[in-house]
């Protein structure tokens, strides 16, 4: 019964990601937007990025609630992507977009400063300090999110993971370009955060179940 049910997901995972490439809203490394994703949209709506967003629950309700914003989920697995893609596509959502690719190559996807605003949700906070090269936060990644963002664009961090936090926190305090704009340790009662921010993507959900507390950062890149 396991080996059949392993082989449906399989299956299942393989379908969706054959349906991914099909759907308009949806890219992946071989996409040639780099610089021109307001072609894309249509507009010239400021540009959104949640990374490494998974199923993109947040992306996905934010282009429900802001459709003056452009939004792009950016993921390594198309399986997961395609969640939103299809939802996105069922309800007429064209401020979202998917993109399948490593972080690592942001910058072959967009130009410089053609983003406003980023969200990091969630990451994998890679405890050991043998795995800190690996953090979506450490100053390698940061630099490559840098180059592509405006002057006085945002970054935003939420984890449940207080030690990611304070590393993050640490790494803020070492740059001097980089200026702290709000913080908080438990975002869901914290009436001076933006709304916004409150948006659950499935792991807070979880995260909120058991109890634990949501921790949330932003800052800017000065200009």
């Amino acid at each position: 019964m396991l080996t059949f049910l392993n082989g449906q997901m399989a299956r299942r995972k393989k379908q969706k990601q054959a349906e991914f490439k099909t759907f308009e809203n949806c890219f992946d490394r071989q996409a040639a937007l780099k610089g021109r994703w307001h072609e894309h949209f249509g507009n010239n709506n400021p540009i959104y990025l949640e990374l490494g967003c998974g199923k993109a629950a947040f992306s996905l309700e934010m282009a429900r609630r802001y459709p003056g914003r452009n939004f792009v989920g950016i993921d390594l697995k198309a399986d997961r992507l395609w969640y939103a893609a299809k939802l996105a596509l069922e309800q007429g959502l064209n401020n979202l977009a998917l993109l399948q690719i490593n972080l690592l190559t942001v910058g072959e996807h967009f130009a410089d400063n053609e983003v406003d605003e980023i969200w990091i949700t969630f990451p994998d906070p890679f405890p050991k300090k043998r795995q800190a090269k690996h953090r979506m936060i450490n100053p390698q990644f940061l630099r490559l999110y840098e180059l592509i963002l405006r002057p006085g664009g945002r970054f935003h961090l939420k984890t449940d993971n207080l030690e990611l936090f304070h590393y993050t926190l640490e790494i803020l305090v070492r740059q001097p370009h980089l200026q702290l704009c709000s913080l908080s340790f438990d975002l869901h009662e914290d009436e001076l955060i933006a709304e916004e921010a409150k948006i659950k993507t499935a792991y807070e959900e979880q995260f909120l179940a058991m109890g634990k507390k949501i921790n949330y950062l932003s800052w800017k890149v000065n200009a």
